[in-house]
């Protein structure tokens, strides 16, 4: 099941920052709301498959201008890991649920 809410750390240029990702499914439909320094607050609508998700999202962000990403994730237990592709580099991160 990968419902639920997970904090993860990132590195941001003002120094390492928390976040948190929630996520909700309805049947094979996933919903991600991501709290992130950086890129604020995003919500992204995809798919899922058992413990993996794949979601896809745009916006706008202060001093980088649009970006489009594309999260692919997966929770083992209590752990999230999403790797996180956009055209303004690709990451990854790792967070627990809370």
């Amino acid at each position: 099941m990968i419902d639920g809410t997970y904090k993860f750390e990132i590195d941001a240029p003002f120094g390492r920052k928390d976040g948190t990702v929630v996520l909700r499914t309805e049947g094979n439909t996933v919903y991600a709301d991501i709290d992130a320094p950086i890129i604020g607050k995003r919500h992204a609508e995809g798919v899922a498959e058992g413990d993996t998700f794949t979601t896809r999202g745009s916006g706008k962000i202060k001093l980088m201008g649009k970006i489009d990403y594309t999260l692919r994730g997966k929770v083992t237990g209590d752990n999230l890991h999403i790797d996180v592709q956009s055209n303004k580099g690709d990451f990854e991160l790792e967070g627990i649920r809370v």
